[in-house]
């Protein structure tokens, strides 16, 4: 399909790609590493896990300017047991909620465009904005006493949104990079908590997706 010549649309678009989508034990695409790259493997066609027009890039008519990075991070019980049974490593941190709070807390994440990383820093400063947010209370034996917390990065409103002073230029096929990684918790008693292995042992269901959110530049077909 030909382009309109001279013409170009601007709208406001944001681009997120998916760590891990899943209800219990993690498995495949959906398990968590301590360090995974979002954006550059990217494959099109699933809006459950990502809206790249092709892996790593945008097409050859787009620009971005990015103007927030965003982080949307849950995880809810599903399930009356918490972590798998025989799983090793692990601290067993009591539920979604403490398992929630200590994945947000030990993630760092890095914005790569081309060959610069262009801005980095604790996944807790850049909240989504949006999702699931409260507190749900339940009789369910096994639960009562801790309830079902249904948490994210950032209470549901524009005012979570941290947006950047100055945007981030993305311009035609330069490659994006969101390089999460996830750090142990470490203890003075000499206790780790392997963050990784924690939820990817989670019965319950668990989302981390990384947003970045602007405005796309493309041309009129």
């Amino acid at each position: 399909m030909s382009k309109v010549l001279g013409l170009r649309q601007q709208r406001v678009q944001f681009f997120y790609d998916t760590d891990f989508r899943t209800v219990g034990v993690s498995a495949g695409s959906d398990l968590a590493a301590s360090e995974k790259i979002l954006f550059a493997g990217a494959t099109p066609g699933d809006l459950s896990r990502t809206n790249m027009p092709s892996p790593g890039q945008l097409t050859s008519d787009q620009t971005f300017l990015c103007f927030a990075v965003r982080h949307e991070i849950q995880f809810f019980n599903a399930t009356l047991a918490y972590y798998a049974p025989g799983a090793t490593g692990m601290a067993n941190l009591q539920g979604s909620d403490s398992l929630m709070v200590w994945t947000v807390n030990s993630s760092t994440f890095s914005f790569k465009v081309s060959e610069k990383i262009e801005f980095e820093g604790p996944v807790s400063m850049t909240p989504a904005g949006g999702g699931v947010h409260g507190q749900v209370g339940v009789t369910t034996a096994g639960l009562a006493a801790a309830g079902v917390s249904n948490l994210t990065n950032g209470v549901p409103a524009s005012g979570s949104i941290y947006v950047l002073p100055l945007p981030v230029a993305i311009t035609k096929r330069q490659g994006i990079q969101m390089i999460e990684k996830k750090f142990n918790l470490n203890s003075n008693a000499g206790t780790t908590v392997n963050i990784v292995n924690e939820i990817n042992n989670f019965l319950g269901g668990k989302l981390f997706r990384a947003y970045i959110d602007g405005y796309n530049t493309r041309d009129v077909l």
